[in-house]
């Protein structure tokens, strides 16, 4: 997802609200390839995390042990993923303070958006500006220190606004975009090859969402794209040959036939591979802003199913990251926090790990939970929502959210 961070900041380009749906309406386009990027940039030294944490430089996580750490997050958005610079959607650059409220807050994942189109150097090497690498990864690593874990994306490469990664590619035009894959995810990795198990990636964001959605262009292109990220990250050696790498199907989207076709990858049984859903589920309410009164019986039994028996059954086993949904200030606040109880209860006794996305900005478009300034909670109750369904949904598996009865 993204968008203007303003008043009346939308999303941009989403995750389907439901099984059948593909994303919302399309967001910021991503500058042209080949931007003039400046001299290359090299390993950033990391350190691992803040005393006591999870998950150390040494740590041994599986994704599904990792998942059990994980939740719930928060999606730095509308930042990092802006053009050309951070500031671009109208947020103001992050700070160490805005980290460590949302992590004192309870949030335990930071995702991580980032667009490097704009400072991506010319074929064929693709340099990517170092001060750019800098700045992403002093975030991440004041994320790391405060004991988060963080995924570090591509974000609007490949979600078909205008970005370099192309979705109606075949033969050679295919095989060129997968070198720029190669180049870019290769500096990516090896600059952050010194951080501990915290830190995680994410090979795309949405692909191909708002550039035709689930075709089987989409599909065959994707699992190209796909299996040169996860070489580029895997060949770079040291932590990043066992480091916890997330993907997604076409949209990111709940729909089975995106995610069949994303399981034909070849590493689709890495042990160390995550899986990220994008769902704002229902769409009616997570995507809207027009006023739903959700809360019914019906809304929550129909959140259970959307989960239990959707996505759940096309992915069984894997360990999943639903990682964007939310709902946006146009809907009446009490409404929300009880969405936000839950979707967050219902998506962590699955086995899920659930990324609110947060936006930025005020108004009805709004995702934000927090002043980005300050680091204030600017919605305290959805907030509580998230971390009340977030213990309940650990209490045991199975314990889906019911409509309160007086």
């Amino acid at each position: 997802m993204s968008g203007g961070g303003g008043t009346a900041a939308r999303g941009g380009s989403t995750g389907s609200g439901g099984v059948g749906g593909g994303g919302g309406v399309a967001g910021h386009a991503a500058g042209a390839a080949g931007a003039g990027g400046s001299a290359g940039s090299g390993a950033i030294t990391g350190s691992g995390g803040a005393a006591g944490a999870t998950g150390g430089s040494a740590g041994v996580l599986t994704p599904k042990e990792a998942v059990a750490l994980m939740t719930p997050g928060w999606n730095l958005g509308n930042s990092f993923d802006g053009g050309p610079n951070v500031t671009s959607f109208g947020n103001p650059a992050p700070n160490q303070a805005l980290i460590n409220a949302v992590h004192t807050a309870g949030f335990k994942t930071l995702r991580l958006p980032v667009t490097w189109t704009d400072h991506i150097g010319a074929a064929p090497a693709y340099t990517i500006d170092p001060a750019w690498m800098a700045e992403v990864a002093q975030t991440a690593q004041w994320a790391v220190d405060a004991g988060m874990f963080v995924f570090v994306n591509t974000h609007h490469e490949a979600d078909g606004n205008g970005g370099w990664v192309s979705f109606t590619a075949t033969g050679p035009a295919a095989q060129s975009v997968a070198a720029e894959v190669t180049a870019v995810w290769t500096q990516i990795a090896t600059a952050f090859q010194s951080f501990d198990r915290h830190l995680m990636f994410e090979c795309f964001n949405e692909p191909n969402e708002g550039g035709g959605g689930n075709t089987p262009q989409a599909q065959t292109d994707l699992n190209i794209y796909l299996e040169a990220c996860f070489k580029a990250i895997r060949d770079t050696g040291g932590a990043n040959a066992t480091r916890i790498v997330m993907i997604q199907p076409v949209g990111a989207s709940p729909v089975q036939s995106g995610i069949q076709s994303m399981q034909k990858v070849s590493f689709i049984n890495d042990p160390n591979l995550l899986i990220s859903i994008h769902t704002y589920y229902p769409g009616n309410f997570g995507l809207s802003e027009t006023p739903y009164a959700w809360g019914s019986s019906a809304d929550y039994t129909s959140m259970q199913n959307s989960i239990s028996q959707q996505i759940r059954v096309w992915l069984p086993t894997q360990p999943i990251v639903i990682g964007e949904w939310g709902s946006q200030g146009a809907q009446a606040t009490a409404n929300r926090a009880a969405h936000a109880l839950a979707y967050s209860q219902d998506v962590t006794t699955a086995g899920m790990v659930p990324v609110w996305w947060d936006n930025g900005g005020t108004g009805n478009g709004s995702y934000a939970l927090f002043n980005r300034t300050t680091g204030a909670q600017t919605y305290p109750t959805i907030i509580n929502g998230i971390m009340a369904g977030v213990k309940n949904g650990q209490a045991a598996p199975d314990t889906w959210a019911t409509l309160a009865t007086p």
